[in-house]
């Protein structure tokens, strides 16, 4: 057995990555890399009793060049009685998107390995990352800043990605696709300097081996392995520390507790930020910048403050709760749509709301999300209508004298700029007589007799 598959062995055994007996997905670009890494999964799929699947994703951002690598990884997948499934998207997506070119493309890649894997209910989907790409990401990192987390680069397995070639040299990937005689195509932009990372390959590494240690890449990577012990101990605790902090978390939008934050290390601290932001749903890069701008607003004096980080992030101290969203979730559509009585409203991004006609109960319990109103009165007013809340929008709550802005509301109930987008405010005839979760009005309240309720229940997503 070639030297490069025994190691292939020894890291998928190591590291746990494969159980046997399952399919997993490939995702082969046509370089060098992917080609070994998809020749050694074929060499031993039947030992490790695999079904493989091909993936490749032409992201048309090098004409000709990319048609002629997903072609090639088409004929490859053929040669060896393999599935395919490519894509390619059309000219001018990932830059429609917006932000970075590399992210969005990074982003639409995952989503569609994603999707190919629940197509083929596949367990696993490889990646073919090599020990060379771990010393790069890691000098990447350093060089731009980054936590903890981010010095240990590349992990060998996180959910059902696992990498399979972390622990081998690309010197010995080459050596092996020449002995078996594969072929493999180049990329182009892995040769043009305006990139950070080919500039490390091309010039930093060669650099570091020639004047102070020709084995710097394994010296990088075996760092990073004992990095990655330390940083598995303090994620275990900031986990719990976060599941304590966590006041809410809803679609594009993580809140967090101050208080607990101002009272945990730093080392700790900076780690819920990360996790918190991770559970936005969004890849991204996180560094020490972001870091550092979310520490700036929690220990700050302001009650009310906010930042915009790298890449997008944006979080939002209001008093003490702090939350997290993406700047371009801020971007809300309007809406304003009839609400069904009775049924059920949907608002896409925001929830549903549920009207419901019963009869009243003889004593009301306090709900968060719900409203109780005179069914009669309601229905000689007008139709309800669920929209955002504008400027100059008042009412008058319930138990208080006077009417009062919706944004000094918002602004009592620290609700963050993003959720106020989010939060549906509801209209009937020309009173505004919720505010979806916050506040009902004084008028059209449930009083002694009636015998027809409406019930409005709002249900985020």
């Amino acid at each position: 057995m070639p030297d490069l598959l025994k190691q292939v062995k020894d890291t998928i055994r190591k590291h746990e990555m494969l159980s046997g007996g399952e399919a997993v997905v490939a995702a082969v670009s046509g370089g060098a890399d992917s080609v070994v890494m998809l020749h050694a999964l074929w060499s031993l799929r039947d030992e490790l009793k695999l079904k493989i699947i091909v993936a490749h994703l032409d992201h048309g951002l090098r004409g000709a060049e990319s048609r002629r690598d997903y072609l090639f990884v088409k004929g490859l997948a053929r040669s060896m009685g393999l599935p395919f499934e490519g894509r390619r998207l059309k000219k001018g997506t990932l830059k429609a998107i917006g932000g970075s070119v590399q992210e969005a493309a990074r982003n639409i890649r995952y989503e569609f390995l994603d999707e190919v894997a629940r197509k083929f209910k596949a367990g696993r989907i490889i990646l073919g990352h090599t020990l060379d790409d771990q010393a790069e990401t890691v000098l990447m990192r350093l060089i731009k800043g980054a936590s903890l987390s981010g010095l240990t680069g590349i992990p060998p397995k996180r959910e059902k990605y696992i990498r399979p070639l972390i622990e081998t040299k690309r010197d010995d990937i080459e050596g092996y696709a020449g002995e078996a005689g594969l072929k493999f195509v180049v990329d182009s932009s892995n040769l043009e300097a305006k990139y950070l990372r080919n500039r490390i390959r091309l010039g930093l590494i060669p650099a570091l081996k020639k004047e102070y240690n020709p084995k710097i890449t394994e010296t990088i990577a075996r760092t990073a392995a004992l990095l990655a012990d330390d940083d598995d101990y303090l994620e275990g605790r900031a986990k719990k520390t976060l599941d304590s902090a966590l006041v809410s978390s809803v679609r594009g939008s993580v809140t967090l507790d101050r208080k607990r934050l101002l009272r945990l290390h730093q080392a700790l601290s900076s780690r819920v930020f990360l996790m918190a932001a991770r559970l936005l749903g969004r890849e991204t890069e996180l560094l020490s910048a972001h870091v550092g701008s979310f520490l700036s607003i929690v220990k700050g004096r302001r009650p009310n403050a906010s930042v915009k980080m790298p890449g997008g992030l944006r979080a939002e101290r209001v008093y003490d709760r702090v939350t997290l969203t993406w700047a371009l979730e801020e971007e809300f559509p309007e809406y304003e749509v009839e609400i069904l009585v009775p049924g059920r409203t949907m608002i896409a991004g925001a929830g549903v709301i549920v009207a419901s006609i019963l009869k009243p109960p003889s004593r009301f319990k306090r709900e968060k999300d719900a409203a109780w109103f005179d069914y009669a009165l309601l229905k000689a007013s007008g139709r309800l209508i669920a929209r955002q809340a504008r400027p100059g929008d008042r009412m008058v709550p319930f138990g208080m004298k006077g009417r009062r802005k919706l944004k000094d509301i918002f602004i009592d109930e620290k609700v963050p700029m993003a959720d106020r987008k989010r939060t549906p405010v509801v209209i009937c005839g020309e009173s505004i007589i919720w505010v979806a979760g916050l506040r009902q009005s004084a008028g059209f309240r449930v009083g002694k007799g009636i015998k027809k309720a409406l019930k409005l229940e709002f249900r985020r997503e």
